[in-house]
């Protein structure tokens, strides 16, 4: 086994399509049935059933290629794990964040590590928390700091804040007349939410049910700062972190619904792929923003 053939065993996974792999690895498709069948032999099983002139992967193709991607992704890691010793202070990080921390938390603290530290390039990709899980499966970033819980046994998490999520409401909503109304009227009120695989939705909708909540969902937004501006301008409630209207709330242009016995505070998490390697620039990166306050 080397790292060719489980290369050209990796795309075809993938693709499915050997003259899409072929094209990609600027090799002959010859090439590619030789390379597979060589790890087929070798492992005494078939990975790709070839059914109509298509691939399908097998069982234990579906199997291998969890282990192949992760082969693969520690043998990038190696490589970039020695150029940052010969490029010193030099380096780029590849950073996940969720919505609300990408938005309202890295921000200033990326501008202030960037001006310490110059030769570290920063990246950062802002997605819901099940697209950043998928990222870091995928090796596409570095770590990641999300909202919501993460379900793949290869990421490891540790909690770095907490953060408080509320209901609001426009500054004329009749809600508001009400002293500390129960959370059951939100029934009576068309709900603002945040899209389907977004941590904060996860949280809201398990606290909702868990208190027997029949809620009517009656938009889907994939971004805080939409769904403000859309309960500002008088159409429901929306649940946030208070973080993305503090200035509103401050301002009067949105309330605070202020329900009864209701509090839900929330963690939030650091993850990493449990194999990733960790150079010396992002783990500067860590503990500086571990010193961060929200």
């Amino acid at each position: 086994m080397n790292f060719r053939k489980l290369s050209i065993f990796y795309e075809t996974a993938l693709n499915l399509n050997m003259t899409k792999v072929a094209k990609k690895l600027y090799i002959s498709q010859p090439s590619i049935s030789q390379a597979i069948s060589e790890i087929e032999q070798e492992l005494n099983v078939k990975l790709f059933d070839r059914i109509n002139k298509r691939l399908y992967l097998t069982h234990e193709g579906e199997i291998y290629l969890n282990y192949a991607r992760r082969i693969l992704n520690l043998q990038q890691e190696a490589i970039e794990a020695i150029e940052s010793i010969n490029k010193g202070e030099k380096g780029k990080i590849v950073i996940g964040a969720s919505t609300t921390i990408g938005a309202y938390i890295l921000p200033n603290f990326i501008r202030k590590f960037s001006e310490e530290y110059r030769g570290i390039e920063i990246s950062i990709i802002i997605e819901n928390t099940k697209h950043i899980e998928g990222l870091l499966l995928e090796n596409k970033i570095d770590f990641a700091f999300v909202e919501g819980q993460v379900y793949s046994n290869e990421i490891v998490k540790e909690t770095i804040w907490k953060d408080d999520l509320i209901f609001i409401a426009s500054s004329d909503n009749k809600i508001n007349k009400i002293k500390e109304p129960d959370l059951k009227i939100i029934e009576d009120y068309k709900i603002i939410m945040r899209e389907e695989g977004s941590g904060t939705r996860d949280i809201v909708e398990v606290y909702l049910n868990s208190n027997n909540i029949n809620y009517n969902i009656a938009m889907q937004i994939g971004h805080s700062e939409a769904i403000a501006s859309i309960v500002e301008a008088g159409i429901g409630l929306g649940c946030i972190s208070y973080k993305c209207v503090e200035e509103k709330i401050k301002n009067g242009t949105l309330k605070k619904v202020n329900f009864k016995n209701f509090n839900l505070r929330r963690d939030l998490y650091l993850v990493k792929h449990k194999d990733k390697l960790l150079n010396p620039n992002m783990l500067t990166f860590i503990d500086e923003i571990k010193k961060v306050r929200i």
